[in-house]
């Protein structure tokens, strides 16, 4: 299987997820690499609540995930980030997923997730949604 960066990847052994965060006023930016999966997904969960703890009162409503290097999504992972989706929700915020690919957009229009998110392609200029893509 080719990753998103072009790297063949063995698909039986599941990918470690790494997470970046940086809040960049008016919202918080998550950059995904690797797999979200039932073992990644409360890591994912783990790096918002930092997020949060730090910014308090002040966090951003508006939550950015740039998913180009996402290589693989379960439906635990699906169901993170719909968990994501409903606490910015909350706030009156809403999720972008900048960059998803063919799969993961395939995944979220089957489910019908896809009304929860707004999803953009990658954003070369910010740097959002560019993660892991040659070129």
């Amino acid at each position: 299987m080719s990753t998103s960066s072009g790297v063949h990847r063995d698909p039986t052994r599941p990918q470690p997820l790494r997470v970046e965060a940086r809040a960049e006023a008016p919202r918080v930016v998550l950059v995904l690499v690797g797999d979200l999966t039932f073992g990644t997904a409360p890591s994912l969960e783990e790096h918002v609540r930092e997020v949060a703890e730090a910014a308090g009162p002040d966090l951003p409503a508006d939550l950015v995930i740039d998913v180009a290097a996402l290589d693989f999504c379960d439906s635990a992972g699906l169901a993170a980030l719909i968990g994501l989706q409903r606490r910015a929700a909350r706030r009156g915020g809403t999720v972008t997923l900048a960059g998803a690919s063919g799969t993961l957009r395939r995944v979220l229009r089957v489910t019908g997730a896809e009304i929860l998110f707004t999803l953009r392609p990658a954003d070369p200029a910010s740097g959002v949604g560019t993660e892991g893509q040659v070129g």
